[in-house]
Order: C-alpha cells, then sequence, then structure tokens
C-alpha cells in the first residue's frame, strides 16, 4: 500500500511540474500556453496594459535596461515580443542578429498587414541614413523612416553589442502626425527595443513596443491598432528571420 502511495505521489509531482516550471528569465504573467508556443518556436506576441505585466524578469542587462527605459516613459500602449532559439549551433546570432537590424535601407522590405484595409504594404516606404556613429561596443544612428500614416520619423537607434548580448532601441526625435490631420505622439515618446541574449542553453529574443501617446477614448483602438501593430511586425520580423 506504501509502495503505489509513493509511486502515485511520484506521478502527481511529474505532472504537477511542468505546470510550475518557468523559463528563468521569466515570470508569472508568461502563461503555460505561451511557454509550450515558445518551446515550439512560436514568436509569442501580447498587448500589455501595466509595466507590471511584462513577462520579463532577469539579470540580463540588455533586458534590464530595456525594462527600465520603457517604465521611465510611462506609455499608454505597450506589448512584448518573445522568442526563443536553441544556443547550440547558433553561437554566431547576435554578430547575425546586428547586421540583420543595423541594415536600416532594408527596413523597405519589411511586409506589413493592415487590417483594418485587409492589404499587404511596405512597412516603411523609405529609410534613409543621415549619420552613423559606431565603436566596438556602441553605435548611434541618425535616420529618416518613412511610415504611413504618420509621415517621416526622425529616427535615433542605439545599440550596445557584448559578449552576451545585443540590445537595440529606436526612438522617434519628431512629433509625429496621424494621417497629416493632428498631432499623436510627442518628441521621444515611441520606442521600439530589440534585444538578444544568452541564457543557459538557448537564446532569449526579447521586444518592446511602447508609444505614450494620448490615451483618447475615441481614438483609443485605432491609435492602438496603428502604433502596436507597426511595432510588433517590425520586432516579430527580425525575430523570426533568424534561422
Amino acid at each position: 500500500m506504501k509502495k503505489k502511495l509513493k509511486i502515485s505521489f511520484l506521478s502527481l509531482f511529474v505532472l504537477l511540474l511542468p505546470l510550475q516550471a518557468l523559463p528563468p528569465d521569466f515570470n508569472k504573467n508568461l502563461t503555460e500556453d505561451e511557454i509550450t508556443r515558445l518551446e515550439k518556436g512560436e514568436t509569442v506576441i501580447k498587448s500589455i496594459k501595466s509595466v507590471k505585466k511584462f513577462s520579463l524578469q532577469t539579470n540580463n542587462e540588455a533586458g534590464k535596461k530595456a525594462l527600465q527605459v520603457v517604465t521611465a516613459l510611462k506609455p499608454a500602449y505597450m506589448a512584448e515580443i518573445i522568442k526563443i532559439y536553441p544556443y547550440a549551433g547558433n553561437e554566431d546570432f547576435i554578430a547575425k542578429f546586428k547586421s540583420s537590424v543595423m541594415d536600416i535601407e532594408s527596413y523597405v522590405g519589411i511586409p506589413y498587414y493592415s487590417e483594418r484595409k485587409k492589404e499587404w504594404y511596405d512597412l516603411y516606404s523609405s529609410a534613409n541614413i543621415k549619420l552613423k556613429n559606431e565603436n566596438a561596443r556602441t553605435s548611434q544612428v541618425l535616420a529618416d523612416l518613412e511610415m504611413s500614416p504618420f509621415g517621416i520619423i526622425d529616427t535615433q537607434i542605439d545599440t550596445i553589442t557584448d559578449s552576451d548580448y545585443f540590445y537595440y532601441e529606436s526612438t522617434n526625435l519628431n512629433k509625429l502626425r496621424y494621417h497629416d490631420r493632428f498631432n499623436c505622439v510627442g518628441k521621444k515618446k515611441m520606442k521600439s527595443i530589440l534585444t538578444i541574449f544568452k541564457s543557459g542553453n538557448y537564446w532569449v529574443l526579447y521586444g518592446i513596443g511602447a508609444v505614450d501617446a494620448p490615451d483618447i477614448f475615441f481614438i483609443r483602438e485605432r491609435a492602438e491598432i496603428s502604433f502596436m501593430n507597426r511595432i510588433k511586425t517590425f520586432c516579430s520580423y527580425f525575430f523570426t528571420k533568424l534561422k
């Protein structure tokens, strides 16, 4: 009888263990379904209502910096984009990812699907580099990126490259107008952050889209779709490109 009870308890423990286990760099805001999707190689994209709802909880400098920057911004609209790759066989991912995301001119070819119009477009219609400063560890690029319905976005891109992480942060330097009708985002109030860092036997790719824009009830849904779907598209594009 005791042996049967011991076996039953062990079986129950084994069944419950996966439900309690979380990737070491994430907290319980990441659901079991989302963990399963990540393990299958899928990209998880989540809209977030509060900085307290972010799933990332890490000691990696890139991840910590991403959360600090967004917390300081106090955005009205937020999303996180997560993907995991095995480290084995992908040891050069930082160099690959950096090369891909810093090819600014290639942004024009990123496909974007408009839910409202049910059509595909280029995410950016033009991308022109104005200034570039870089060294072995950091870089800063100033570029004009044209994106409908916001027009030219005067963009600053800052990166940090380390032995075990890469950090990318894009910030608008000009006010953005919605279809040239009204101001919708102030200077330095829209950020796209992409990070890649090593954690155990895998690479964590973690992105945040954040916009501090007026939360006006009659434009909230339209604004959230316009802002966040484009940022989600941008982040997930580069995350899935690494194969």
